[in-house]
């Protein structure tokens, strides 16, 4: 077992994969060694870890590419959508200051009649008042029961 494979074991927990071992050996074989040398194995874990960096980095990149293109379909639909509805836009501003505006209207009218209400109570009690005491002065007392 030579030291690439006893990395690898202790480190992945696995074998090498073909396409490593290969890549492996191609390395050994353009520095004019075997897969034996531990400059092998830094090299091997030098590309490998270039190799994954560069991987995600692609990632990255479509990913914001996907994302850049679907925000500019997405204000494409938007802009179209409030061409189209302009008019429905409006008319609902219009409805909703018209409901600010009744119910401004409701309000008022609410608050006068409570008004009202207390200043016709207060003169349904001094009519009553002026009855009873009118009433009093017209009957003898005890309303000639007995008599």
């Amino acid at each position: 077992m030579t030291n690439l494979e006893r990395f690898y074991r202790s480190v992945h927990g696995r074998d090498l994969q073909p396409w490593e071992r290969q890549l492996a050996v191609r390395i050994a074989a353009a520095l004019n060694t075997t897969t034996d040398d531990d400059f092998v194995v830094h090299l091997l874990l030098v590309y490998m870890s270039t190799n994954a960096i560069t991987n995600m980095y692609n990632e990255l990149v479509a990913a914001r590419n996907r994302l850049a293109e679907d925000n500019q379909d997405l204000i494409r639909a938007l802009t179209g959508d409030l061409r189209r509805n302009r008019l429905l836009s409006y008319v609902l501003l219009g409805v909703a200051a018209l409901g600010v505006l009744v119910s401004a209207g409701i309000l008022g009218t609410v608050l006068s009649l409570s008004h009202g209400s207390a200043a016709s109570a207060t003169r349904i009690a001094a009519a009553l008042e002026a009855c009873g005491q009118r009433g009093a002065a017209d009957t003898p007392r005890g309303f000639g029961i007995g008599r």
